[in-house]
């Protein structure tokens, strides 16, 4: 059987993986993948390619996962279990000036002296925070000094010499004024790397959601070509009732915070109590903040999320009504989504943890920033097979 017969087959069986309480065994005696993840965030990434590999046959190991916030990082840590992981700013360990420095520096060379099983991974991902790319953001905000950690994953690339380089990032980060990607294709081809990219729809391959996102995969052996995932397209996209329709009996007032609501205001009470008493999915004119009332401002906030329709883009303020069409669809009283209920919608399985010492806002942050991980396995077919 190809591996993409092996993927077509588990693609069927998304619910149930999705649905899974205890984390499925790690293959033992296929052949290993060993991996680093940079700007790891809560593992979507890692957490793709690990299923992926699984679905093949074949066994991965997380080597090193670097994240600056280690509250987030801490997620990752008990779900993958990598061999070691640090928080701390990526900037300071890649330094090479320019990110084109031949020669390592000092903390370069002690980065591999220290964690030398992280040296010349199959594979390195990273999803460097660029959001003054996003949509959401204005034409002024692509100078955001963010851009520049997408050159860090580049930077990387050189010190640790891995096969295969996947970068994601926002739909639009190829427009920055400071040509971060143009810049990263130049500079890992240099190295003797093949490099493609393109944006992918993530409710293309079963994500319940509409997220466009941006990838650039750069392979030692062969130029990628994102065709080839066409073959695992849907014919039509999951909707949010395939995703969380299950959820809804259990929502709890307190305990947990995955499996509750964050407490609105009066107002915004008011407002989702009306959408669901009129069922309506955008809120009447009455009802919206001022800054809302012009025509063709922002539309799907204090919107009603649709059943039968993929959910709109989860993003970390996913559990307030005033962020998006975060809405509950037929929840009474009106109530946003919960975490446990955004994390389905991202495509995490319910075996993913994410704690509820922490505080609301670290797993909104950890869910909304994350990869969707079905998506994730078809990003790291195009890099590995």
């Amino acid at each position: 059987m190809t591996t993409s017969d092996m993927l077509k087959r588990h693609q069927k069986k998304d619910k149930a993986w999705l649905l899974r309480k205890t984390k499925p065994r790690n293959v033992v005696d296929g052949e290993c993948v060993r991996s680093v993840e940079l700007f790891a965030g809560a593992g979507g990434l890692s957490l793709g390619l690990h299923e992926y590999l699984r679905r093949i046959g074949k066994r991965s190991e997380l080597e090193m996962a670097i994240e600056w916030d280690e509250n987030v990082l801490s997620i990752l840590e008990k779900n993958l279990k990598p061999k070691s992981s640090l928080s701390t700013d990526l900037e300071s360990i890649f330094n090479g000036k320019g990110f084109v420095q031949r020669k390592l520096t000092r903390n370069e060379k002690a980065f591999i002296e220290q964690y030398p099983h992280a040296y010349k991974p199959d594979i390195l991902l990273g999803g460097p925070p660029c959001q003054g790319n996003s949509n959401a953001n204005n034409r002024t905000r692509r100078k955001d000094s963010r851009n520049k950690l997408y050159l860090i994953m580049v930077r990387a690339a050189i010190v640790l010499e891995p096969q295969v380089v996947i970068i994601e990032n926002v739909r639009d980060v190829d427009k920055s004024e400071g040509n971060e990607v143009q810049i990263a294709i130049e500079t890992l081809e240099r190295r003797g790397y093949k490099v493609e990219y393109d944006t992918l729809d993530a409710d293309d391959f079963g994500v319940a959601q509409t997220r466009t996102r941006h990838f650039l995969i750069a392979r030692k052996d062969k130029k990628p070509d994102f065709t080839e995932i066409n073959q695992f397209k849907l014919n039509k996209p999951r909707t949010l009732r395939w995703a969380i329709e299950d959820l809804k009996s259990k929502l709890t007032t307190e305990g947990d915070f995955n499996s509750t609501t964050k407490k609105k205001t009066d107002l915004n009470q008011e407002r989702m109590q009306w959408l669901i008493d009129n069922d309506e999915y955008e809120l009447c004119h009455e009802l919206k903040p001022p800054s809302h009332q012009k025509k063709n401002t922002h539309p799907a906030v204090y919107g009603r999320m649709h059943w039968d329709e993929p959910s709109s883009t989860i993003t970390a303020g996913f559990t307030s009504n005033g962020q998006g069409r975060y809405t509950h669809p037929d929840a009474n009283p009106g109530r946003t989504i919960t975490p446990h209920e955004g994390a389905r919608i991202q495509s995490f399985p319910d075996w993913y943890k994410f704690p509820d010492n922490e505080g609301r806002g670290v797993l909104t942050k950890s869910i909304g920033n994350a990869v969707p991980p079905l998506l994730a396995i078809y990003v790291c077919y195009l890099g590995l097979d």
